[in-house]
């Protein structure tokens, strides 16, 4: 199924750029020092403004209503770029959430203090509150709204809320601003810049064209739609699934939107992730990327953060690191650690859901560890 125009085969949803990496994964071995992660994920909150059928984190959700203090999130801003005491550190942030990241007021600052200390910054938001933190958000590498629909409809039929209007009205403002400014969100780059983000659900899919049509008039650097996926706590309860006929809507309208795709206007449809019928298809046999990236989430108290290791499974105590921890400095003491490689080695990817990170594990098995691609052979 085509993903995206040949010509825009260099994308940041190409998930061959992790071979730029391979030299860095190598070093992921037992007993070894273990190399800080490239990229980090920070939820500064676990509350959420809206209700969507298909959330991943609604188990964190019911679970916990915390947010992190700013004083915890510029700690942590500046302990990143020393991740562990190892040198390079940490050198991009997804801040994202097992809710809205941007309910947290200190949000701007910790941005502000990321990119101060030379991290790249990529935010995903529902996009409701943008308006709070535009100038902020103009400094990221990119900014990801998940909209998710085409028409007012079905956005407050999916996500219980009736501010469509305003999510388009607030990804113009940001366009707008960073463009007159030129910040690096309104670089020229192609790859910077607002996303237009669509997860297919259900009969959402029919409206894909008006969507598209949608992000480019109000200044996205692209629209970027993949399935839906069912959350890691309703695996084999309430499975999402895609009937035949959704599927064959899905490829008619994204050759249609495709129509679209320009040289400031990408059309991308992910589905490299599934199965031809949407399912999962964890093409591995461990999980290796609980080495490569981590999610850093509220505890239960401000200014305490849990160490989890798998953005997919926010929540589950299995893939906890640390726990209730007041200073990252404590990440030292167990990245690499015994403890890592037990979770490691105690992961059962039949439990997993559509994995994110499975071209990482797929090209540390193939890459690294089979070398099936002799990749030294240039």
């Amino acid at each position: 199924m085509v993903e995206w125009n040949h010509s825009k085969r260099w994308n940041p949803f190409n998930s061959y750029k992790l071979l730029a990496h391979v030299e860095e994964w190598r070093r992921i071995k037992r007993g070894q020092c273990i190399p800080a992660p490239i990229l980090v994920t920070v939820d500064p909150s676990n509350m959420c403004n809206l209700d969507c059928k298909w959330c991943n984190a609604e188990y964190i959700r019911n679970k916990s209503h915390m947010m992190m203090s700013e004083d915890l999130l510029l700690k942590i801003a500046d302990y990143l770029p020393y991740w562990a005491e190892r040198r390079p550190g940490v050198r991009a942030v997804c801040i994202a959430g097992g809710g809205e990241p941007l309910l947290n007021k200190g949000v701007g600052a910790f941005i502000n203090r990321l990119v101060g200390n030379g991290i790249e910054v990529g935010v995903v938001t529902n996009g409701t509150i943008i308006d709070r933190f535009i100038e902020p958000l103009s400094k990221c590498v990119w900014v990801g709204v998940s909209v998710d629909a085409g028409i007012g409809e079905s956005y407050e039929r999916y996500k219980g809320s009736r501010q469509f209007a305003t999510v388009i009205e607030n990804i113009q403002s940001l366009v707008k601003y960073s463009k007159e400014h030129r910040t690096t969100l309104g670089s020229d780059r192609p790859s910077y810049g607002v996303s237009y983000k669509y997860l297919l659900y259900e009969s959402n899919i029919y409206e894909m064209f008006i969507a598209a049509q949608t992000a480019r008039d109000i200044g996205c650097k692209n629209i970027h739609f993949r399935p839906a996926g069912t959350p890691w706590d309703k695996i084999g309860s309430q499975e999402i699934s895609f009937h035949p006929r959704d599927i064959q809507e899905f490829s008619d309208r994204i050759s249609e939107c495709m129509t679209l795709d320009g040289p400031d206007f990408g059309v991308y449809g992910i589905t490299h992730k599934f199965s031809s019928q949407f399912e999962k298809e964890n093409c591995f046999s461990k999980c290796h990327a609980v080495f490569m990236t981590a999610v850093l989430e509220p505890g239960s108290h401000p200014d305490l953060f849990n160490l989890g290791l798998c953005c997919d499974r926010r929540g589950d105590k299995k893939l906890e690191l640390l726990t209730d921890s007041e200073s990252p400095t404590e990440i030292y003491h167990v990245w690499g650690s015994p403890l890592h490689w037990a979770m490691h080695d105690a992961v059962n990817v039949a439990e997993c859901p559509r994995c994110t990170y499975q071209p990482h594990n797929e090209i540390y098995e193939n890459v690294i560890l089979q070398d099936s691609m002799t990749h030294k052979f240039i």
